[in-house]
This record gives C-alpha cells, structure tokens and sequence, in this order.
C-alpha cells in the first residue's frame, strides 16, 4: 500500500480537524464522506474535494482501506463492526462504544478481523504528555505515589446532550482516568462525589456541573480527579504524577508567549476550547495512524485500551450514584 484511501464516517467537528490534517499528508487521499445530514457532507465534501456516499457503498468500495468514525457515540459499535467486518482499517473518536457490553463485543470483532483500530485518546500524543510518559517509564521518578488530573470546561453543553452522555465522568473524564492508566496503571478502586451549585436545571436533572473522584491505583499509588463545567475563564487541563524522586506537572495556561503588562497588572491568554489545548496532539494521532496503517505497524491506543478506561470511567459514574466505593476491575465482569 503506497497510498491510504480513506472514508469519513461523520463530517461535525472532530471529523473536519482530523480531515485536515489527513489533507495535509501527501499519501493520504480522503475520498468519501459519510454523513447523516446531506447538506453538511456535501460541504465537507466539497472542502476536500471527495465524494458524498453512504455507509455501504464506502464498506463494499474495495479501494477504500480505511475509516474515520466520529459519528454519536451510541452508533460507534455498530459502524466499527460492519468496518472491521469490511477489512477496514479503523480510526474512531472515543469512547469505542456507549456500554461496556457493547465495548466488549467490538473489542471480540477487532481481535476476530485483524484490523487496525486505534481510539481517539489524543492526550497520549500531546508532546509533553509523551515525554512524560517516556522518562517515568524510565524510572525518573522512581515509585508513582500520586496522580492528580483536572478537566474543566469553559461552558455547559445542552441539555439534550447532557441527558444522553452517560454522565461527567463518562463524557469529560474518560480523557483523564485514560491519561490515569497511561501514567500509572490500572486503577484498583474509585469512589466519587459531586456538587451542583449553580445551576437548578442541573439539579433538577441530578447532573453534578462538578465531581471529585479519588482513585487507588494496584501498584499502590492514589489520586484525585476534578471534572467540572462552566468555568468561565477557559478550558482548564491539569496532570500532575508524583514519585519518590520528584514531579511531572502538566498544564498549557497560555496560547502564545505574549503578555500585557499595564497599570493593572499583567495579563494572557488561555485555551479557550479543546482544539486550542491540543492541537499538536490530535494532528499526531492522526498522522501515526495514517502511517502505522500504511507500514503495517501497530497502532495505539487499541481497543483493549479503550475498553479499560470505559470500564474505569463507568465504575467512577457508578461510585457517584451509588455512592460505593467501587472494585473496577470487578465492574462489568
């Protein structure tokens, strides 16, 4: 394979930034885009200079090696499966489905197939969180004793969405209870709590706008977890991994290396939105896929990765609702 032809399966978003940095790969070619609002495909289709189509004509075109998947959550096992199925080789948003059930059965169908398929967790490919990554796994800061990781959002979704995500702690701190088990390991406990404050639609709902999980990790270590909407002041990220040697400290507070200095004080800019956070991160992801797809490697992070933070992330809502401490890796088994 000299060129990757691929398919977009959801043309919102995130599939438009993944398309833009699979546009701008000399052997890449986007040739279809797939979806559920013709107007919207036809538009991105034009911007990329492919062709509107359907689901079936895109796993039945033999040309076509691989899929982005970015479609609502609820769609995913069932899109990944008729992929895999197809011989496709797979890119699809997180989480890999909306239930451990049915993030088991993908996970049986990826290993049954032989395809690629690799989970959009982008922190793994943001340079700092790498570079972290690669010196405690050689040894620089000894033992992990602690983790500690913020996610908070700069406004609320809607409603309908919040109905329908599966909770904080599915939807925003998947990305931290992954970034958890990329550190760290596997998480032995969770137990959470949460608060809603500010807003009485929430409370009504019984949707907490912040939540506060505590984790024991098998290798001993222990950790917090803060998730949190409508933090008016931006799009806040925060790891922090202590060990008996010293601490990695995680965390963009500005965009560019420019501040104001006036009568008032000093002032900068902050990451507004996740694009703005993670930029490097998800153009990285998406271009080792592209090429571990066309050399034959490996990808990462695979299914198995992702069916473990669901599961991690699960357990976490569980601990909130029930207010039990929760054994994670019993949960679901």
């Amino acid at each position: 394979m000299t060129v990757l032809k691929v398919a977009m399966i959801g043309a919102g978003r995130m599939g438009q930034t993944h398309a833009h940095v699979l546009n701008t790969l000399h052997d890449v070619h986007i040739t279809h885009v797939v979806d559920y609002n013709p107007d919207n495909a036809k538009r991105v289709a034009d911007t990329l200079n492919a062709t509107v189509s359907t689901l079936d004509d895109v796993l039945n075109n033999k040309h076509i090696n691989a899929v982005f998947i970015t479609t609502p959550t609820p769609t995913h096992a069932d899109v990944i499966t008729q992929a895999a199925h197809a011989g496709k080789a797979i890119f699809v948003e997180k989480p890999l489905a909306d239930t451990l059930e049915a993030a088991t059965r993908v996970v049986s169908v990826i290993k049954e197939t032989g395809v690629a398929c690799q989970v959009g967790f982008q922190r793994r490919y943001d340079p700092a969180y790498a570079l972290a990554k690669k010196r405690i796994t050689q040894g620089e800061l000894g033992a992990i004793e602690n983790f500690r990781a913020i996610s908070r959002d700069p406004f609320q979704p809607s409603t309908a969405f919040l109905r329908s995500c599966g909770g904080m702690l599915v939807d925003l701190g998947i990305h931290d209870f992954d970034s958890a088990r990329f550190f760290c390991g596997e998480v032995k406990e969770v137990y959470a709590t949460g608060t809603t404050v500010r807003d009485e639609e929430l409370k009504a709902m019984k949707f907490h706008n912040l939540v506060v999980a505590t984790l024991r990790f098998e290798n001993g270590a222990v950790g917090t977890l803060e998730n949190a909407l409508n933090t008016s002041y931006g799009y806040e990220i925060v790891a922090d991994i202590l060990g008996e040697k010293g601490r990695f400290h995680l965390e963009k507070t500005r965009q560019l290396n420019l501040e104001f200095w006036n009568e008032s004080g000093v002032s900068h800019d902050y990451p507004r939105h996740f694009d703005e956070r993670f930029p490097e991160a998800y153009a990285a992801e998406v271009i080792a896929f592209a090429k571990n797809v066309l050399a034959g490697n490996p990808v990462t992070p695979t299914a198995e990765d992702a069916l473990e933070s669901s599961r991690l992330a699960l357990a976490a809502q569980h601990a909130l609702e029930s207010g039990c401490v929760v054994d994670v890796q019993a949960f679901g088994r």
